[in-house]
């Protein structure tokens, strides 16, 4: 954000040159002030673990709006992809936190890591299968008989959830695809794995009315983009309250592009839309299909970014069949609340989604 000073000049002839040294003077002590003001903002940095698309406007709208300013804090928003390991810059200390899947951080845990998990963007996975509208795939049931999608590195997934939701894979035919829509355009499959808040819109924009349906919806899904913090910063008074301040901010950046999904998708293509090529409509679907997956009976209780509940069930079951351990269903040792708590107790009407 930027701020514009106004300077106003009184045209008495007779205090003149008195005035004008006087407002020099003003106009001085705002600028070291404002200088100063600056000096004071704590850089941070927040990694991302996918390219900088409107998955993360609410977090180029905290930017924007001056929440984290006024959180005093100068973040860096670190793009992540395909080839960056976002997980390194947190435990380098490059990021004060990262957004990462749920598996990485549990991951990196049993080879000795040490991170924890302080909140989260969605309270469902965007996991899907993806399929024309026309062939009427709305449940799990559906795939049977049909052509299915799925990349060599979701295997694990479809094998799990197809476990789960009761799928009798005989019946299925399975095509190895990279990501994306482009077997089904082409007719090759019927459905796809795919994310609910990409895929469906890149049909639309091809003309193909999109149908899905979420994994989690059929008892197999987890937390993803949760906000992953070393143990040690949460352990230590300054770096906890610097990581209490990023939170809230960027949250408050999500409940601004949950109220305005439009405005945070513009905001994404003229930051990052001339680099990555990003189409508004599309990106107003991801920011629109996001927006939804806010929603639970958890955060309606505790509100946003909260993990509890059914959610945190599912979660962790999923988690521990992901991974093969036996962690606690209610998350403890690896997610902690505190932060989110501390919050809504000093700022009782904070996190309340629209």
């Amino acid at each position: 954000m930027h701020s514009t000073r106004t300077r106003f000049r009184r045209g008495l002839i007779a205090l003149g040159v008195v005035t004008f040294a006087a407002a020099s003077l003003a106009a001085c002590a705002a600028d070291d002030s404002g200088s100063a003001a600056a000096d004071e903002l704590t850089s941070v940095g927040l990694q991302t673990n996918w390219i900088l698309n409107s998955t993360w406007a609410g977090s180029y709208t905290a930017d924007e709006e001056g929440y984290f300013e006024d959180a005093g804090l100068d973040v860096d928003i670190l793009t992540g992809g395909p080839n960056v390991d976002f997980m390194a810059a947190l435990s380098s200390g490059q990021a004060l936190a990262a957004f990462a899947g749920f598996t990485e951080p549990a991951t990196l845990n049993q080879d000795g890591g040490d991170f924890v998990v302080v909140g989260t963007l969605y309270q469902a996975s965007p996991l899907a299968f993806i399929s024309a509208a026309e062939d009427g795939i709305t449940e799990p049931a559906d795939l049977e008989g049909k052509r299915v999608g799925v990349s060599t590195t979701a295997m694990s997934v479809w094998e799990q959830f197809s476990s789960v939701a009761g799928i009798d894979t005989s019946t299925v035919e399975l095509v190895p695809i990279t990501t994306g829509p482009e077997a089904l355009v082409a007719g090759d499959i019927d459905a796809y794995l795919g994310f609910s808040t990409e895929g469906p819109a890149l049909l639309e924009s091809l003309d193909i009315e999109p149908e899905w349906f979420l994994l989690q919806d059929y008892g197999y899904g987890y937390y993803v983009n949760v906000y992953t913090v070393r143990a040690a910063d949460l352990e230590d008074d300054t770096k906890r309250e610097q990581i209490k301040a990023l939170l809230k901010a960027d949250l408050e950046g999500q409940l601004a592009m949950i109220e305005d999904p439009a405005a945070a998708a513009q905001l994404t293509v003229d930051l990052h839309g001339q680099e990555l090529g990003l189409d508004y409509d599309t990106e107003l679907f991801t920011a629109e299909s996001a927006s939804q997956l806010f929603y639970s009976p958890t955060t309606e209780e505790h509100g946003i970014g909260y993990m509890g509940g059914d959610e945190m069930t599912v979660a962790m079951e999923t988690l521990n069949m992901i991974l093969g351990t036996d962690m606690p269903l209610d998350g403890s040792g690896y997610v902690d609340m505190s932060l989110l708590d501390e919050i809504r107790a000093e700022d009782p009407g904070f996190g309340i989604l629209p």
